[in-house]
């Protein structure tokens, strides 16, 4: 047993449902690639480097993903598409991140609120309600800890970051 990270990470800013005739189809706007760019660096800052990535396939979750993996500098490989992440409960969520090769210690999973909020609302001992924001981050560590045995609130506790945090993480 070792210690185990989950990031969860809500995909950018897409296009509104009117301008797509399937939601499943949103792209990012210009200001989603942004967001997106922007956490994949204080992703590498902070040392946030996941050994997978598990994605929705909507083009929206994929786009994000993919700007993420390549500021990363994954390979192919570690990106994964897993279709059930598309507008995936937290029970769906969970039910595949406990099936995760015993090998890796970090995994982030990309995908879509509300499923994504609900699962970063109960990490940590003290459960709190947290709402991600598009490109926003939940990140919480397990100690001693496999992937099939993990609970969402026996994490250590839970760091949020998102586009619009105000946190100088430059400094």
């Amino acid at each position: 047993m070792g210690t185990r990270r989950l990031t969860l990470l809500r995909h950018g800013k897409a296009q509104s449902i009117d301008s797509c005739a399937e939601d499943f189809e949103r792209t990012l706007t210009r200001r989603g690639c942004i967001e997106v760019q922007e956490m994949a660096a204080r992703i590498v800052y902070r040392d946030l480097i996941p050994d997978l990535i598990l994605v929705s396939p909507a083009e929206r979750a994929w786009a994000t993903a993919e700007i993420v993996a390549a500021a990363c500098e994954l390979d192919a490989k570690q990106v994964q598409c897993a279709r059930e992440l598309y507008l995936a409960t937290p029970e769906t969520t969970w039910r595949l991140l406990k099936h995760c090769d015993a090998a890796l210690t970090h995994v982030m999973i990309c995908g879509h609120n509300p499923g994504l909020s609900q699962i970063a609302s109960r990490l940590g001992p003290q459960p709190q309600a947290r709402e991600l924001p598009t490109a926003g981050i939940a990140t919480a560590i397990w100690h001693s800890a496999q992937w099939q045995t993990l609970e969402p609130e026996s994490a250590g506790g839970c760091d949020l970051d998102d586009p619009e945090s105000m946190a100088d993480l430059w400094a």
